[in-house]
């Protein structure tokens, strides 16, 4: 007898899209190594992210700029981070205990909507071996701009631009 699971719809639950805080520091730290550990293996050599992780450069870069680090939460817990830097989403990601919920797609238009006040054109980068992430981002209506490879990892990576005149999201 086959059986078939029937998906639940997912509640959407009410998110705040704020500045992060110092006092959110150690928990930005605790959901990118997180993240990163189970999601870019995926795309990046086991030995490249344990590298990342060891080496401090991840910690270090968060502390740089969590002063251009905006945070998504529900009611009070943090789900997801991007930093915005100029016209650039320099880092974005959603806590890997959080994916598949949409909230990668609301963390990407609250970001744009913050930039497009200020810039006409908006570019980010994503790993080329990211297949996930760059139909992700030409599905919310990015282009690929250019390919290039990275000096620190040696890996390939895509630099996708938005337009402030881009069709509308629906």
């Amino acid at each position: 007898m086959l059986m078939y699971a029937i998906r639940q719809p997912l509640i959407k639950m009410a998110t705040e899209f704020t500045p992060a805080k110092d006092i959110h520091l150690e928990t930005i730290k605790s959901i990118a190594r997180r993240t990163v550990d189970r999601s870019y293996r995926s795309f990046l050599e086991a030995s490249q992210v344990e590298h990342y992780l060891e080496s401090g450069d991840l910690e270090q870069y968060l502390t740089k700029y969590i002063h251009h680090t905006w945070i998504l939460s529900q009611e009070t817990e943090i789900v997801g981070f991007s930093i915005c830097i100029e016209n650039i989403i320099d880092f974005m990601l959603i806590d890997v205990k959080f994916h598949r919920q949409g909230l990668g797609a609301q963390l990407l238009q609250e970001c744009e909507s913050l930039l497009f006040k200020g810039h006409e054109t908006l570019a980010l980068e994503s790993f080329e071996r990211n297949t996930h992430a760059n139909n992700f981002f030409i599905a919310n209506r990015w282009e690929k701009l250019a390919r290039h490879k990275d000096p620190k990892t040696r890996a390939f990576k895509f630099i996708f631009i938005k337009h402030a005149f881009s069709k509308p999201y629906g």
